[in-house]
């Protein structure tokens, strides 16, 4: 099989096969994008100011190696072997732990050899072992490299002490080459909550672009030819062994992270998923904080929810044009003239490019950046724990499937209050019962690791089945709300055309309405 044929995929976060971070070493790292002048502002930023004797810059070449069928790559594992002037070259593997420490926690060990081909036996443990099973008689070759220069200083903030990395450089796969420019921030030792609050700090007072692409993955899409790609959520529940505190920061985390890794997509693609993804991952999180927040009463719990909104209706319309895009080309255009809907999507398409110019222009702004710091930093702290009382802290060392069970019982219940006389509900009410599935829906994939998987699939399905065909609805209020601010005297008849084709699967969706409803009161809930 050739390079171009074995290319992985990225429509879903995968799951790394090494050991557990804490078990074989656990760097805690965050990147920065910079433009020339904000790189040379962080370089004189006074937060970032070196403590202790200068180091000198360094040049790195880092080579990266893999398998013909990028084996290591599809496991989100990075292979790599750095020189730096005179001294010895170091062999590296990371890789992303699937401990819920978040996108920016990495399991790392490095091993000091003679030459620049790697030598997997050094790898002890688990880690080399699960590399070497993964690799078998593959041959490693080199696939990319990586040519910085470096400047590294030493910072401290409350009890944190911090490598702050400035790279130049560039980015090499065969005769492809792309520009580096770039912060990196390491914890070398101490309070994560007060690296979290550091990078905060930099944030507010720096133009600094958090990219969860790394230098390894940026090279591997050199290399390959392609882009970065929507991610989905990974519906991974968590055990039921675990605790409440755990959990909570697992999920925040998760929800967070799902957030982040969909900004590659939107910087380089116009890729529709990349910001429905986000939009997702922002309700996911709103669910997750206002379940938690019923058990603790914490007001950050509240002010996230409300920055978490405020992101996503400014992504709002962006969906909303790929949304009737979509309806419009795969929905009444293929059973008409093709050209009468050609001045309806000449319109759209205007706004649309409008509405991912915006979309565009709000990622490289500081809030995005802001946020998913200050939710690092709220679970790196625990600030939760804080809401409670001594007395009642033990709360949060219960097994999470207590909380879990409670959370959807009463979510379940609000359902199944808010369907009734679903069919004969006017719209606003079917929108609210809407939101109530969503939100019973997200806590049945966070939470359905704590309960037998086969039920909590079958009823998973049942209620977004349910969820799909009440969201018939909010499709023609969307149709409406565009096509009746049209100006376009030629779109006219296209625009009467999608209004009709909407107001048909309504009506057909309600058709199948009732038979769904009785499916979803009829599914056993797993949690009980």
């Amino acid at each position: 099989m050739t390079e171009t044929q074995s290319e992985p995929s990225a429509g879903e976060a995968p799951a790394a096969n090494a050991e557990s971070a804490t078990a074989a070493g656990r760097e805690i790292e965050l990147k920065f994008a910079l433009g020339e002048a904000g790189f040379a502002a962080a370089l004189d930023s006074g937060l970032l100011r070196h403590e202790g004797p200068k180091s000198p810059a360094k040049k790195l070449v880092s080579v990266y190696y893999d398998t013909p069928d990028w084996d290591l790559l599809r496991q989100r594992i990075a292979l790599r072997v750095r020189r730096s002037g005179r001294s010895l070259p170091v062999m590296t593997l990371k890789w992303a732990p699937d401990d819920g420490q978040g996108l920016f926690s990495r399991g790392e060990v490095e091993h000091t050899v003679r030459t620049i081909e790697p030598d997997l036996a050094l790898f002890e443990g688990e880690a080399g072992a699960n590399l070497r099973a993964l690799v078998g008689a593959k041959p490693l070759a080199p696939k990319y490299e990586t040519r910085i220069h470096r400047t590294t200083r030493l910072v401290s903030s409350g009890a944190a002490v911090i490598e702050a990395a400035f790279d130049e450089g560039e980015i090499v796969a065969g005769a492809a080459s792309a520009p580096v420019r770039e912060l990196e921030l390491e914890l070398k030792r101490g309070s994560e909550a007060d690296f979290y609050a550091f990078a905060g700090r930099l944030g507010q007072t720096l133009p600094l672009r958090l990219d969860a692409v790394s230098k390894a993955e940026r090279a591997s899409h050199l290399a390959l030819g392609t882009a970065p790609e929507p991610v989905k959520a990974r519906i991974a529940g968590l055990p039921g062994d675990l605790n409440l505190d755990a959990a909570i920061g697992q999920v925040i985390l998760a929800t967070r992270d799902h957030f982040l890794v969909n900004w590659a997509s939107l910087r380089e693609s116009d890729a529709p998923e990349s910001i429905h993804q986000m939009r997702v991952a922002l309700r996911r999180l709103r669910a997750a904080l206002a379940m938690f927040k019923r058990a603790i009463p914490c007001s950050e719990f509240e002010q996230f929810r409300a920055r978490a909104k405020a992101l996503a209706t400014a992504f709002g319309p962006a969906r909303d044009c790929d949304a009737l895009r979509e309806l419009v080309e795969n929905g009444p255009m293929p059973h008409f003239d093709h050209a009468d809907f050609l001045p309806l999507l000449d319109a759209l398409e205007q706004r649309r490019l409008d509405a991912y110019a915006q979309a565009r222009e709000l990622i490289e702004s500081a809030e995005p950046t802001l946020f998913a710091l200050d939710l690092g930093g709220l679970v790196a702290r625990r600030g939760w724990r804080n809401a409670l009382t001594a007395d009642d802290l033990g709360r949060l060392t219960e097994p999470v499937g207590q909380f879990a069970a409670e959370s959807l019982e009463r979510l379940h219940q609000r359902v199944l209050k808010r369907g009734r006389k679903l069919t004969s509900l006017p719209d606003e009410q079917r929108h609210e019962c809407r939101i109530a599935l969503k939100n019973l829906r997200y806590g049945a994939e966070f939470f359905s690791g704590a309960f037998d998987a086969d039920a909590a699939s079958d009823f998973i399905r049942a209620t977004a089945h349910l969820q799909g065909l009440l969201g018939a609805h909010n499709d023609v209020a969307t149709a409406e709300h565009f096509l009746k601010g049209s100006h376009e005297e030629k779109a006219t008849r296209a625009a009467g055309v999608v209004l009709g084709w909407c107001a048909r699967e309504a009506l057909t969706a309600d058709e199948h309405l009732a038979k769904a409803w009785k499916a979803f009161k009829q599914a056993e809930p797993f949690w009980e």
